[in-house]
């Protein structure tokens, strides 16, 4: 079967999360990332997440809050977004993680959970 033409989309539009508590975890969003609201229906949340939109919703019956996704945010200034995660009650998993460096900067890494468990992190250059 031959490849299709490329590219066929346009990117990652939207990602949804499951919640117990789609309001409180929305809230903790807004705290610990400065997303920004751009409605809300039908009990889901929805947030402006750079080009793409986080929905937070009610978790579907019989799955697990969580799983295997880990959504990646790049922070503008590090030491500000760590202690916006921090103080909204993000748990950090480990120190910040060199991936990759280059000339005055290096590509790093910081994994965190929220309050619910979801697993996220910051990931992003930032300067030597």
């Amino acid at each position: 079967m031959p490849l299709p033409p490329e590219p066929i989309v346009t990117g990652l539009r939207q990602v949804a999360l499951g919640s117990a508590d789609p309001a409180k975890l929305a809230a903790f969003y807004r705290r610990a990332l400065g997303l920004n609201v751009l409605f809300e229906t039908g009990g889901m949340v929805f947030m402006e997440a750079g080009a793409a939109r986080l929905m937070i919703g009610a978790k579907p019956p019989g799955e697990t809050i969580g799983g295997d996704a880990v959504l990646y945010f790049e922070p503008i200034i590090w030491d500000v977004a760590e202690r916006a995660v921090e103080a909204a009650g993000g748990v950090f998993m480990h120190a910040r993680a060199v991936l990759q460096q280059a000339e005055g900067r290096e590509l790093t890494l910081r994994a965190f959970k929220d309050p619910e468990g979801h697993s996220l992190a910051l990931l992003g250059w930032r300067p030597v």
